[in-house]
């Protein structure tokens, strides 16, 4: 399993309503990539950083998604009137969920 991590600093009082534009518009997309094994968004408002965690079944499938990630980043820090600071990726060596999605 592999993870794209994107960081994000964005407009603590545009996370409310992005969250709605990103669950309607961005999640549809990324359950549609072959590969795509879930993912994870937190946000700290106090500090306006974000970060977006993606899983993929594994490295050759995530990195087919580079350019579709690139336009899935847009939109999601335009939804929050933020920036991308950084992305990643990396090997997933441990993987344990014991929550379902909020």
């Amino acid at each position: 399993m592999f993870a794209r991590i994107t960081r994000f600093h964005v407009r603590s009082e545009r996370l409310r309503e992005g969250r709605r534009e990103i669950e309607e518009h961005v999640l549809p997309a990324l359950e549609m990539q072959p590969g795509y094994g879930g993912g994870l968004l937190v946000a700290d408002p106090e500090s306006g950083k974000m970060i977006s965690v993606t899983l993929w079944e594994d490295e050759q499938k995530m990195h087919a998604t580079d350019e579709a990630a690139h336009w899935f980043r847009i939109f999601g820090a335009e939804a929050v009137d933020g920036s991308v600071t950084n992305v990643g990726t990396y090997e997933v060596y441990i993987s344990q969920f014991a929550y379902p999605r909020p």
